[in-house]
């Protein structure tokens, strides 16, 4: 049965910006004017109004037949007859909103390809980026190995001249068989005195490696010397284990352990075993090798060939 209080408590005024409905329609339902409310589309506006506010017309909807029946109004179809369709946007939301969460679905599902393609294509560049650099360093070690044969045998090459000029020096010396005593005797004292010189000499040299083995035995560490923050990365070339930190202060690294070093663009100087100072300006990064304790500078391509073709 139809709540009427339910209805009369309803702001017509909302009810009709909600649905569309003419206030005077409202009106005449309250009031259950029948003769007012035939103008109007009844059966369509009761339909939105028992879907948009739960409520139950059986009863109004059987009186009002009722009425219809008793004034044999069916079956007369008046000109003047107001009917009245509200707007469609309104009840049409949930289909709506449906339409749009679908196009949202379809972008989502674009963007998605997009970005496993652009993963993907970008994964397959990176690996022919990798190839064509081992395949650089492969060919820089072929070059390196062919001028190491090169210079192997221009180095024999110049043996056997050396060799060959040696045969014809000592075939134009000729011996002296015209030996006196006193030339004996100042061929003896040249030797001694020869000798003599070269026991001084050679005391000389041993006092001289004497101190010298001090200093180069005491530098078992490489020393960096920095003015600016500096990205250091350090690769041990047994594990292949990486480390990396930032310096602001000069620092030392081993030299008992192979190793690579990378470092940033800054500018810096090492030094090496022997206490010798090496400047690199600021601009490029640079490389280290440390093995067999010493430390020395290399290329892209060395450092690659020992990173396992790696930059880093």
């Amino acid at each position: 049965m139809l709540n009427w209080k339910k209805i009369e408590d309803l702001n017509l005024k909302e009810v009709m910006s909600k649905t569309q409905i003419e206030i005077d329609f409202l009106n005449a339902l309250i009031k259950k004017d029948f003769s007012t409310l035939h103008r109007f589309n009844v059966k369509g506006f009761v339909k939105i109004l028992s879907r948009e506010y739960d409520l139950d017309f059986t009863d109004f909807n059987e009186e009002y037949e009722a009425y219809l029946n008793e004034n044999n109004l069916n079956s007369i179809k008046n000109n003047n007859i107001k009917i009245t369709t509200p707007k469609l946007d309104v009840y049409h939301q949930k289909s709506t909103n449906f339409i749009v969460l679908i196009m949202l679905c379809i972008v989502a599902i674009i963007l998605a390809l997009g970005i496993y393609y652009f993963d993907t294509i970008k994964i397959f560049f990176k690996n022919e980026q990798n190839n064509s650099s081992l395949a650089v360093v492969d060919i820089i070690g072929k070059a390196q190995s062919n001028l190491k044969s090169l210079e192997s045998n221009v180095i024999v090459i110049n043996n056997k001249a050396k060799e060959k000029s040696d045969e014809n020096t000592s075939a134009e010396i000729i011996p002296n068989v015209q030996d006196t005593q006193t030339q004996e005797q100042n061929i003896t004292q040249e030797v001694d005195e020869n000798t003599t010189i070269q026991n001084n000499q050679t005391t000389e040299d041993a006092e001289y490696k004497e101190q010298d083995i001090p200093l180069e035995s005491a530098n078992k560490n490489a020393h960096f010397k920095i003015s600016t923050k500096t990205w250091i990365g350090i690769i041990e070339l047994q594990k292949y284990k990486k480390t990396s930190f930032v310096k602001s202060e000069d620092f030392t690294l081993p030299l008992d352990t192979d190793q690579l070093i990378l470092t940033g663009p800054s500018a810096l100087s090492v030094i090496d075993e022997n206490n010798k100072e090496h400047q690199f300006p600021i601009g490029n990064p640079k490389r280290f090798l440390i093995k067999d304790g010493k430390i020395k500078s290399i290329s892209l391509s060395e450092f690659m060939k020992l990173n396992k073709g790696r930059e880093w």
